[in-house]
């Protein structure tokens, strides 16, 4: 969870946030499992960050949902809502659907394009009797991997807004897995989930010094590590990781017009100071693109209760959580 404040458009103060892990068999597939546990934890997780905050966005993930982005000619005779509900018609009722959509942008040549998300209403339902049995009351509902997006736009927009027309890929490390992005001007051109995340790296922890979960996690987020852990650890997880990305691009490539070849990578969710610079090296290296590994969260200024060297620490895992709170602003 966290709790933002804005200044500005461009100026965020993160006044608070909190991370509680999920034990395993809470969430599959993006499914809920166990709901009564899910609740336990998201009364855990409100306690602690201790906010009457109102306006919450939530995520339901991107596996329920389905994601398009259509173009518009401006002088269609078709209205906005009739081109949505052309696209909704593969629905037996309307009473079987959620969805939303928005106007996302018009390019040079008059074209509209508009982002439509569609999710079964019994899905939606499911989510939000969860957040209602834990007293939370959304005020609207987002895709996990849009959050990602709007987290990846807040940052360009901030600090490096030459990339804003640029094709940009951005991979964010999950527990389970990785979630790959290409993206254009805010538009989803493709997606792909990779099977690595957190969890490849604390098998590694456990199995290399006999941990058990609760101490991979620390070890993971810990300032020290042993000597060896580099080497041991990271790098051979480091370098799985830049073989999933050159995979990612290569199907990219084979199914995507060069017109929008990728001109910038950003790598969201790794923690490891010790070997951030040279994954973001190693990548540009083995693939000839330019790349950061950067954490979005971080553009914000941290609250006077918040301690700098934790938010660092933790900043690898509020990727989604920042995407969500910047929109409800």
């Amino acid at each position: 969870m966290v709790l933002l404040n804005a200044r500005s458009l461009n100026q965020f103060r993160l006044e608070k946030y909190v991370v509680v892990p999920l034990p395993k068999n809470i969430i599959g597939n993006g499914n809920i499992e166990n709901h009564d546990e899910l609740v336990v934890h998201l009364q855990q997780a409100k306690q602690m960050l201790q906010s009457n905050c109102r306006n919450i966005t939530v995520a339901i993930s991107q596996k329920q949902t389905s994601i398009q982005f259509l173009d518009r000619d401006e002088n269609t005779e078709y209205t906005e809502e009739e081109q949505i509900m052309a696209e909704l018609s593969q629905y037996d009722s309307m009473d079987d659907v959620s969805y939303d959509y928005q106007n996302v942008s018009i390019n040079e040549d008059g074209k509209e394009s508009l982002l439509l998300v569609n999710s079964k209403r019994d899905d939606v339902n499911i989510l939000m009797d969860a957040f209602t049995d834990a007293g939370i009351t959304p005020t609207q509902m987002d895709v996990d991997i849009l959050a990602i997006m709007n987290s990846a736009i807040t940052w360009i927009n901030i600090r490096q807004p030459e990339l804003t027309e640029k094709c940009i890929a951005v991979f964010n490390i999950g527990y389970g897995e990785t979630q790959a992005i290409i993206m254009r001007h805010g538009k989803l051109l493709y997606k792909q989930e990779i099977n690595l995340g957190y969890d490849h790296l604390m098998q590694s922890l456990r199995r290399n010094y006999q941990l058990t979960d609760e101490e991979a996690w620390e070890m993971l987020y810990s300032q020290t590590k042993p000597e060896d852990y580099n080497q041991t650890v990271a790098q051979p997880f480091q370098q799985q990781f830049i073989q999933e990305i050159q995979r990612v691009l290569q199907f990219y490539f084979t199914s995507a017009s060069q017109e929008n070849e990728i001109e910038e990578i950003l790598v969201f969710g790794y923690s490891n100071n010790q070997a951030a610079n040279s994954l973001a090296d190693s990548i540009s290296q083995q693939t000839s693109i330019p790349a950061q590994q950067i954490n979005p969260i971080l553009l914000a200024q941290p609250g006077d209760a918040i301690q700098q060297a934790k938010l660092q620490q933790d900043s690898s895992l509020l990727t989604v959580a920042f995407g969500l709170a910047v929109r409800g602003l």
